[in-house]
């Protein structure tokens, strides 16, 4: 018997290491071994995952011995941060602090670290072949030096450190993964209006703003690290997937939103200074982010890299579930 490849993942409990273990699990060549990395192996999520004969393991993403010890053995690791929560942390700890960018470059700074510790416990990790980081794309740089928000810094640094490091540069691919539908639940969740019946959605950025949609990330994500695992050859090196199912704009994306709950809404744009009056520090950050991408539009992403897509990794995108269909799984 052929022993399967130890596949570790980072993150397993949330929803793109989840996914990730979903797509690994139903692989029909069912060439896979898992592990799961957590930080509480008895937290009912890492319980569900042990009893799908997921092999669970606890690491803090601090601790690098820790890390290296979760690592071993592995063919292929899938490598993931949590800057939301870690930037949710920070205005627990510094509750009277009304500075975004102090708290946001805190939470970046301890990102980038955990990233850092990842790569460092990778490279001591003889077996692997394959090492797969979730980022983001470098907005410093593809700005010109312009923009930067925090929470693509942070992972940026990680990316620039593995370009560092030729000897995982070469077994290493990058993931983006596209706009979650859940922030439609969140961060960026459309609001009713009782006199009119309507919904509006207010944005500091314009409603023909390109964006890519990844739709359900648990459903869809998981497929785009299955492609790069079976095409090494073609996604190691440092090369990007990135993971969407759908493009339009931001004012689209909404409309999308309206016909899945049969609704009628309505794109609002105001000053960047009004919706950070009004709105929470989650949203003032992610609107950093959504500046960004308005100031690049159609420009190139990754300078003279190249993306590669569903359509170049093979993936039937129909397969995959729409974002308006994810959208339909949203409460209003």
């Amino acid at each position: 018997m052929v022993a399967k490849k130890l596949v570790t993942v980072v993150g397993a409990t949330g929803a793109q290491g989840g996914s990730v273990v979903d797509y690994l699990l139903k692989n029909k060549s069912q060439e896979y071994a898992i592990r799961a990395v957590t930080r509480s192996t008895e937290s009912a999520a890492a319980k569900a995952l042990a009893a799908r004969g997921v092999e669970v393991i606890r690491a803090d993403l601090t601790d690098t011995a820790a890390l290296k010890a979760a690592f071993a053995g592995s063919y292929a690791i899938f490598t993931v941060t949590n800057f939301w929560g870690l930037f949710s942390d920070a205005q627990k700890q510094f509750p009277k602090e009304k500075d975004v960018g102090l708290l946001a470059g805190q939470a970046a700074g301890i990102e980038t670290q955990m990233g850092i510790n990842m790569v460092d416990a990778a490279l001591a990790t003889e077996t692997l072949q394959h090492y797969i980081w979730s980022t983001l794309t470098d907005a410093y740089k593809v700005s010109g030096g312009r923009i930067k928000p925090p929470h693509y810094e942070s992972k940026a640094q990680v990316t620039r450190y593995i370009q560092s490091k030729p000897e995982l540069l070469t077994k290493t691919t990058f993931v983006w993964c596209a706009y979650y539908a859940t922030n439609f639940a969140g961060l960026t969740r459309p609001i009713y209006v009782p006199a009119t019946g309507h919904y509006i959605q207010i944005q500091a950025t314009p409603s023909d703003q390109p964006i890519a949609c990844i739709g359900n990330t648990h459903s869809n994500f998981g497929i785009f690290v299955e492609a790069a695992l079976a095409q090494p050859d073609r996604t190691r090196g440092g090369q990007t997937v990135f993971a969407f199912v759908e493009s339009t704009t931001l004012g689209g994306l909404l409309q999308t939103w309206a016909e899945a709950h049969n609704v009628k809404a309505t794109y609002i744009q105001v000053s960047r200074e009004t919706l950070f009056s009004a709105w929470p520090m989650e949203v003032q950050e992610f609107t950093v982010g959504m500046e960004f991408w308005d100031m690049i539009r159609d420009k190139e992403w990754t300078g003279k890299d190249s993306l590669l897509t569903y359509s170049d990794l093979g993936i039937d995108v129909t397969t995959l579930k729409s974002v308006k269909d994810s959208f339909a799984e949203l409460e209003l």
